[in-house]
C-alpha cells in the first residue's frame, strides 16, 4: 500500500470504485486546514491529454452543489511512479458505503440512504448530468448523511463497470450494456436496484447468482427483474415503476423517488419513513 498521495499521508486503503479505481482515507496536509482531520484521495488514470477534460467535468461537479454529493476538495497531478496520474481530493466517508457500511444499517436507515442518493442524482440531472455509475459503493456514508460519489472520472470511454461477479452489473439499466449512453432514466434505474439488493436476500433476476459472467450480462439483456414480493406493497410498486422496460414508462426523476421514499412514502419492515 502506498505511504502517500503527493502531500496527503495514507491512513489506509479504502474499497475501490466501481470502475476499479483506487481509493485512500489520508490526512491531509496542513495548507488544508481541515477541520476532521481526514479525506478521501480517489487515484484517477488521467495524463496531460486528459487534463482539459477533467477540469471541464470537475467545474460542472463543483457547480452542482454538495447537498446530497460528496464534496471536492481539490485535484492535482499524482507524480509518484505507481500513481496513477491524478489524485481527487474529497471529503471522507466514515460510515462506509450502504454496501459496506462501517456498522449496519437496518431497512430504515438503508432506503435513507438510497433516497438521499437520489436527490443527488437530481442535483446532477438538473444541470445536465447523467451519473451513470451508481450502485452500493457509490452512495457514501458521511457525517452530514448519505451522499451520492462523484460520476466515474478519467475512466476510459464506455467504462462502466469492472466486473468481476454479477453483483458489479445487476443494478445497470439493460440500456447501458447495450453501449447507449447514461440518461436520468438510468440513474433511476440503478438507485432503484441498488436498494432492491439491499432489502431483498433475492436477486433481481432469478438464478443470476448462479450464472457465469457472460451469462449474467445475457440474463440482464433479454430478461427482465423480478422484483421480491415479500417487500413492502408501497415499496414494490415503486420499484417497478422505475424499472419498467420502456423509459417512458418509469418514474420521470428521481427527486420523484426520493419524495416516494420519504417520510410518509414507503413502509419498510413496518415502519413508515
Amino acid at each position: 500500500m502506498r505511504s502517500s498521495v503527493a502531500d496527503y499521508q495514507v491512513i489506509r486503503a479504502l474499497p475501490s470504485t466501481g470502475a476499479g479505481q483506487s481509493r485512500y482515507l489520508c490526512r491531509p496536509p496542513q495548507r488544508l486546514d481541515q477541520d476532521d482531520g481526514h479525506v478521501m484521495i480517489t487515484e484517477l488514470g488521467v495524463d496531460a491529454a486528459g487534463w482539459r477534460e477533467l477540469a471541464s467535468a470537475l467545474s460542472r461537479l463543483a457547480a452542482v452543489g454538495y447537498a446530497r454529493s460528496l464534496a471536492l476538495i481539490e485535484v492535482g497531478p499524482d507524480l509518484d511512479p505507481g500513481g496513477a496520474g491524478v489524485y481527487l481530493a474529497s471529503e471522507s466517508a466514515p460510515g462506509g458505503s450502504v454496501a459496506r457500511p462501517t456498522t449496519p444499517l437496518d431497512p430504515v436507515a438503508q432506503t435513507r440512504a438510497v433516497a438521499e442518493a437520489a436527490r443527488g442524482a437530481h442535483a446532477l440531472h438538473e444541470t445536465g448530468i447523467a451519473h451513470g455509475s451508481i450502485d452500493g459503493r457509490s452512495i457514501l456514508l458521511t457525517e452530514r448523511g448519505a451522499v451520492l460519489a462523484p460520476p466515474v472520472l478519467g475512466g476510459p470511454p464506455g467504462a462502466v463497470a469492472r466486473m468481476t461477479d454479477w453483483r458489479d452489473v445487476v443494478v445497470l439499466d439493460p440500456a447501458i450494456l447495450r453501449g447507449e449512453q447514461p440518461t436520468r432514466s438510468s440513474d433511476v434505474w440503478a438507485l432503484a436496484a441498488t436498494l432492491h439488493g439491499l432489502l431483498s436476500s433475492k436477486p433481481l433476476y432469478p438464478d443470476i447468482d448462479r450464472d457465469p459472467n457472460v451469462t449474467v450480462v445475457q440474463r440482464i439483456l433479454f430478461t427482465r427483474p423480478d422484483i421480491d414480493r415479500t417487500l413492502p406493497g408501497g415499496l414494490v410498486e415503486t420499484l417497478s415503476a422505475c424499472l419498467a422496460d420502456d423509459p417512458s414508462d418509469r418514474l420521470l426523476s428521481a427527486k420523484e423517488l426520493a419524495d416516494r421514499l420519504a417520510v410518509g412514502g414507503v413502509a419498510v419492515g413496518g415502519v413508515a419513513q
